[in-house]
């Protein structure tokens, strides 16, 4: 009785054994055992609930995720929560809702009427996608869901689904148009019934899609547009339509014609896009859901999981409490499995599809071959370990895992192993959690390969282990098979090197020249990127950027005082070497000279003292990298140094924007024309970029044109701009200047000319003219600007290139696209009174 297999202790669900089949589930009586109403499914469902309270809202949804998400179970639950209320799968559902969220349960019923009493509710059509025709996947669909809603073979619209199918068949598939009047047909039928509405669920469209792309002809897309604009604009019955998806539509027709993609994408814009992705939480209680203590395992009183106490292991949104009872749930998966494995099919396998073929299968080394083969002796309960699910992964998807973009790590994981003779278990077993945790420890949770994180793991509460692991750990690192990085406190694999960068790290700082300054290091090791007015963009149509510069004190001046060049504004990231120099720097801020440059924005922090270090280390690996010949020949050592380098930089980033983006606890402080301005968050700071536009620019012309209005345009609009100028020279008398279709000069023309009034008609003569007093493109302030520029021409000949340059300064701030363009309906207006010279010479 002591000493018993985990197989009865533990068992899997039956639920869990199966993946869904959506046409094929929902006809079962236990469609639903052991559903889990998650925190994504609850999320979506309230989009339904929405969606019944407020016609108005959409009613066609896209659930896109990757394999395995529980999509199609999800839509299994939806499908049975809105049916009729007297079958047991239905009211199971509700009582599913109802323990997971009760106020979401009361606000379903508030819609829903009383669910006690008899309701049919919806009429569920659920279509399994296969590569073949869609429009006949929905008339099959349609038929059978009608059937099951009690509307009879003799009922007409049976009659009108068996005619499109048989015209289908003849090769003549029926329209878009038709399609969807027969749903809208068979939503009043079910009315008539009594019924709530319609639910569409397409499953697996991607296998439509691609018989779509293959098969143009016979692949109408189009009809999935029809069907959300009528879900969309029902009201009293409505149709729910959710279609499953593992991609973006257009990502199906990749290898077709690029105005095929881009229709589908229209298409797939009268959808709300759903992101079926769980948190990370709930790949734990989705484990705990799966793994079930059997009669004599709750007889039991086992162990408590190893604490987690200490690691900083936990996801902010959970209570400690809650979080070591799900951990506890997933027993005898050991805690730092429980955490990771998620994380590790989600990236190399099919998510929880994966997960639970681990779980429930036969496979050698998963959870059913662990229970098997390990006993429980009633003191310490052996627990599946991150060595074992290795095992696992490399035994069932080795092939797929050294062909991944990964492919060398998990290579290295055997080759490491391979290098020692005559290992000890603990040795192995410490290499495949190193390994495995150097994959996707530190990218998709916290736990990365400490020693405190590895002596957890490899810890099975038996007298010795403490030693074993001592032991095996000063072997690997005495054989040179693993190293320790002291910079991010990990241990990692070492596929041997001549070269010990943690050195060569430390003989770098020695090199460093102490005389230069962290402006310098920081303006050539990161250099900042410029920042947009977004606001302003929406608004006025124009991109206006901000350079950003780094400065100190003594260069203060000279960054303030550098030319803008093609920039806009510019936002100065002050770097003080300590408090009193914060002091100096706020006083220059708030001089005079300071408060007249109305384009820059200044930012003081309190301290730079960790971004000082950050920067020191990234100093030193490029000192390293530079100055470390044998690198050449040693591309072990330069993975290494490049991830020390990746690491180092995304430190400096996350520096910069803990400093200068509000999120430090140390406030940083901003001037704006000598005065003090709250900014305490990036998005803060960019609301303030686009009030400096607003201010400094107040006179520029709201040209809604992106191909027009850049500084610098492309060779294509260059041409355009070129046939438009030739069309307002020759043309000027005719409507749109003469230019037919839908050209890019004819995009140019309309916002540039046509929506200013520019070119309009008067008394009956097609012409160019001052703007119109109503134009809301505030194009009378360039116009004037030229008036003024022409006028200033009668006692002197003026430049061209002065006029350019008047109207792109402040306050009107044009860019130099247009330019030509307005100035030519200037000329054209005043045509007989301009004359132009070229080289002095009058033309």
């Amino acid at each position: 009785m002591n000493n018993v297999p985990l197989s009865d202790i533990f068992h899997i669900t039956e639920r869990f054994r199966r993946s869904v089949h959506l046409e094929r589930d929902f006809y079962t009586e236990n469609a639903l055992d052991g559903y889990v109403v998650t925190v994504k499914a609850r999320e979506t469902l309230t989009r339904l609930i929405s969606a019944q309270e407020n016609s108005a809202t959409s009613k066609a949804w896209s659930l896109t995720g990757p394999y395995g998400s529980g999509k199609s179970a999800f839509a299994l639950f939806a499908a049975k929560l809105l049916g009729n209320a007297d079958t047991p799968t239905t009211k199971h559902a509700l009582e599913l809702l109802e323990h997971s969220d009760t106020t979401l349960y009361e606000r379903f019923l508030s819609i829903n009427g009383n669910r006690e009493k008899t309701s049919v509710g919806f009429c569920p059509v659920l279509i399994s996608g296969e590569r073949a025709s869609i429009t006949r996947a929905l008339l099959k669909g349609l038929e059978h869901g009608l059937k099951t809603f009690s509307i009879t073979s003799r009922h007409s619209l049976h009659k009108e689904i068996q005619a499109l199918l048989k015209t289908e068949e003849n090769g003549n598939p029926p329209s878009a148009t038709e399609i969807t009047a027969l749903f809208e047909s068979a939503t009043l039928a079910i009315k008539k019934k009594g019924g709530h509405g319609l639910l569409l669920v397409i499953d697996e469209l991607g296998k439509f899609l691609e018989h779509a792309a293959q098969h143009p002809a016979q692949g109408d897309v189009f009809v999935l547009q029809t069907l959300a604009e009528f879900a969309t604009r029902s009201e009293q019955t409505p149709l729910f339509l959710i279609t499953i998806l593992h991609q973006a539509f257009e990502q199906y027709a990749n290898k077709t014609a690029k105005s095929q993609r881009e229709e589908w994408a229209k298409v797939q814009g009268r959808f709300e896009d759903i992101a079926f992705v769980e948190p990370a939480e709930q790949v734990l209680r989705l484990i705990g859901s799966a793994i079930k203590r059997t009669a004599k395992g709750k007889e039991r009183n086992l162990a408590p999981p190893p604490e987690l106490d200490g690691f900083d292991l936990k996801p902010p949104q959970l209570a400690r409490d809650k979080f070591s009872e799900l951990l506890r749930n997933c027993l005898p998966l050991h805690p730092t499995v429980a955490l990771v494995i998620g994380s590790i099919f989600r990236r190399f396998a099919q998510n929880e599809r994966s997960l639970f073929a681990f779980l429930s299968s036969s496979e050698p080394y998963g959870l059913q071959d662990f229970l098997s083969n390990r006993h429980y002796d009633g003191d310490a309960l052996p627990m599946l370990s991150i060595a074992d699910l290795y095992d696992y992964l490399n035994t069932t998807i080795g092939n797929r895992l050294s062909a991944s973009r990964e492919g060398d790590k998990w290579v290295e994981i055997e080759m490491a192993i391979n290098r020692l003779t005559d290992p000890s278990p603990t040795t192995v077993k410490l290499i495949k959690t190193i390994g495995l945790l150097s994959i996707v420890g530190e990218v998709s949770t916290n736990l990365k390969a400490s020693e405190r994180i590895l002596r957890y793991a490899l810890d099975d509460r038996t007298e010795g282990s403490t030693k074993e692991f001592e032991t095996a750990l000063a072997t690997l690192e005495k054989r040179s098979i693993v190293t320790y990085r002291r910079y991010n406190d990990v241990y990692a694999l070492w596929g041997g090197s001549d070269i010990d960068i943690e050195a060569m790290r430390h003989q770098a700082e020695g090199h460093l020249d102490p005389n230069e300054s962290l402006m310098a290091y920081l303006s050539k090791l990161s250099p900042p990127r410029p920042l947009i007015a977004r606001r302003h963009l929406f608004e006025k149509g124009t991109l206006r950027y901000f350079t950003v510069r780094y400065t100190d004190l003594e260069n203060f001046d000279t960054a303030l005082a550098e030319p803008l060049g093609d920039s806009d504004g510019l936002v100065l990231y002050a770097l003080p070497a300590g408090e009193h120099e914060v002091n100096q720097f706020v006083e220059k801020a708030s001089r005079k000279d300071t408060a007249d440059r109305k384009e820059a924005l200044i930012a003081i922090p309190s301290t730079t003292r960790f971004l000082r270090d950050a920067v020191t280390e990234l100093a030193c690996l490029q000192w390293v990298w530079e100055n470390t010949l044998e690198l050449e020949g040693d591309p072990v050592a330069r993975r290494e140094l490049s991830a020390r380098w990746i690491e180092a930089e995304r430190d400096v980033s996350d520096q910069l924007t803990t400093i200068f983006a509000g999120d430090s606890d140390a406030p940083c402080r901003w001037f704006h024309k000598g005065q003090h301005v709250t900014i305490n968050s990036q998005r803060a700071r960019n609301e303030h970029l686009s009030k400096i536009c607003d201010e400094v620019y107040h006179e520029t012309p709201f040209i809604r044109n992106e191909l027009i209005n850049r500084r610098k345009i492309s060779g294509a609009v260059t041409t355009a701009r070129k046939k438009l100028i030739q069309a307002m020279l020759e043309k000027g008398d005719q409507e749109n200047l003469g230019i037919t279709g839908y050209p890019a000069e004819m995009s140019i023309y309309r916002s540039l000319l046509w929506n200013t009034g520019i070119h309009r008609e008067v008394s009956g003569v097609w012409g160019f003219h001052p703007p119109k007093p109503d134009d809301k493109s505030r194009t009378a302030h360039t116009w004037n600007a030229i008036e003024a520029f022409l006028e200033g021409c009668e006692g002197a000949r003026q430049p061209v290139v002065q006029l350019y340059e008047n109207l792109m300064a402040p306050p009107l701030g044009v860019r130099s696209g247009p330019l030509p363009i307005l100035l030519c309906t200037a000329m054209l207006h005043y045509k007989t009174e301009i004359a132009l010279y070229e080289n002095g010479s009058f033309i």
